[in-house]
């Protein structure tokens, strides 16, 4: 019992890494009017991109078949992105959910490039991981330690259901079992500021005519304002400090009667009549969705003054929030297969609209298998599609820092890791092993995590780029690791010994 115990204790300690210092306040996120502030009232811009695959049958990101996860996740950073919005499933949360092999996958060169190169098993920083939510914890982590914002999207109850799920429960996840799951999810990450959003469900939608379609002061099941205000209160209670983000339906009927439809998640124009009421109203972020005519070729790009009608469009649709100052929006998906042709001339008009708005995004996707709209990778999951990257780069911002208790402890920021350095497996109780990514070791130190230094070792000897340690002498905490390159460089990251 008292092992049990203390491993609990070991797991809380390190998932809560940031809790040590009572002085170490998070840098959350508020709301501001239409301004979307730091803890230090600093007005900050979201500027992401969505990497999906959790939503998926395989549970976790897609391409990890093709390389390591933290190279893919610092060129992400590199690129210029602060954020990153993770969709998700619910039952991915379920105690038997495992990840899923991709056998289906060496069938479709379109999407994988042939046969997979890795796998997710043969990343070496998630050998052992077999859970989706181990991998999520892994990214968020990494975030975390890089100065990257996470936004959290539930895009279905099912596994691959978004495009037929058009409400927020189904047969088999119930309306308090998706409220459920966002509160466990709401407390598992409340130590890290790097997640600061919770996007509660990706596009509710339905035709005004179908009668189990989402609808917005129904005051009834389908009322997806009335079930934003519990899921989102819910959140608030186990993490008062994340944004609750909110996305439009598709059909709406204003109390005259006029019924007005837009992309899935994109109509906010019930947020005029019935404005979703959080217990903290500072936390409340609207989030619509904009795609042009490859995705559906929607009556409005036929219009004989397109593209010039689309501003106004988007203004009734949901940019009044953000011109009368009550929200700050988020574009949570928007995205571009080619150039040319309508696609590129609407791509254009929205780039420099949610410039001159200070619109937030998060650009879908990432990935270069989504079939509407492809990636900012190319297929090799590597090569990056220029040409979208330079119509992003007027609407990228500054990274958003997060805060890092042990920032200090050893002088230097938590940022000089970057992913170079890995520990593995962390937690451990015997050896572990530290890998490094193409880089010589002239040292190797421990500290406590008070940076009391317990151990050094001077030119480790690696093989194959991987130095394994004896932690066995170690006693039971968290550990601070330091790596001075032979160029002088210092890397860090923290490892736990159970």
């Amino acid at each position: 019992m008292k092992k049990k115990c203390f491993l609990v204790l070991t797991l809380l300690l390190f998932i809560s890494i940031t809790a040590q210092n009572p002085n170490c306040e998070g840098n959350w996120l508020s709301v501001d009017g239409n301004k979307l502030l730091d803890s230090n009232n600093n007005e900050v811009i979201l500027a992401g991109v969505n990497w999906f695959g959790f939503e998926t049958q395989i549970s976790i990101p897609h391409g990890l078949y093709a390389r390591d996860i933290d190279g893919l996740l610092l060129q992400t950073k590199d690129l210029g992105f602060n954020c990153l919005r993770l969709p998700w499933h619910n039952l991915m949360l379920a105690q038997s959910a495992t990840i899923q092999e991709p056998n289906y996958w060496v069938k479709d060169p379109y999407s994988y490039n042939g046969i997979p190169q890795i796998g997710p098993y043969s990343n070496l920083k998630l050998q052992g991981k077999t859970k989706p939510i181990e991998v999520l914890d892994y990214i968020v982590q990494w975030c975390q330690d890089n100065d990257m914002k996470v936004i959290l999207d539930c895009h279905s109850r099912n596994p691959d259901a978004y495009l037929v799920e058009k409400l927020w429960y189904t047969n088999n996840v119930t309306e308090q079992q998706w409220i459920n799951d966002w509160v466990f999810i709401a407390d598992r990450y409340k130590e890290f500021d790097a997640v600061i959003g919770m996007d509660i469900n990706n596009e509710p939608n339905g035709k005004i005519d179908n009668l189990e379609g989402a609808r917005w002061g129904s005051n009834d099941q389908y009322d997806w304002r009335l079930a934003s205000e519990k899921c989102g209160n819910a959140i608030l209670t186990a993490n008062p400090n994340v944004l609750i983000i909110v996305e439009g339906i598709e059909a709406y009927r204003k109390p005259n009667g006029d019924l007005t439809s837009y992309w899935w998640g994109g109509n906010l124009q019930g947020a005029r009549d019935f404005p979703v009421r959080l217990n903290a109203p500072n936390k409340l972020m609207y989030s619509p969705h904009e795609y042009g005519p490859t995705v559906f070729n929607q009556t409005w790009f036929s219009s004989p003054n397109f593209p010039n009608n689309m501003p106004s469009i988007w203004e009734e649709q949901f940019n009044f929030l953000n011109t009368e100052g009550k929200s700050p929006l988020l574009i949570g998906e928007l995205g571009i297969k080619s150039r040319g042709g309508k696609d590129e001339i609407w791509f254009e008009k929205f780039i420099n609209f949610i410039k001159d708005k200070k619109l937030h995004f998060t650009f879908w996707s990432l990935n270069p298998n989504s079939g509407d709209t492809g990636g900012v990778f190319e297929h090799d999951w590597s090569t990056v599609v220029q040409w979208k990257m330079d119509y992003l780069k007027p609407i990228l911002s500054k990274p958003i820092p997060n805060s890092n208790c042990t920032r200090n402890t050893l002088g230097i920021s938590n940022n000089t890791n970057k992913g170079i350095i890995n520990a593995f497996p962390n937690p451990t109780s015997e050896t572990i092993q530290f890998s490094f990514n193409q880089i010589q070791i002239k040292s190797l130190s421990i500290y406590t995590i008070e940076g009391k230094k317990i151990d050094s070792i001077e030119k480790p000897l690696l093989l194959n780029n991987i130095y394994t340690y004896n932690a066995s002498k170690l006693s039971k905490g968290i550990y601070l690791i330091k790596a001075i390159t032979s160029s002088a460089k210092e890397l860090t990251t923290k490892i736990a010994i159970k």
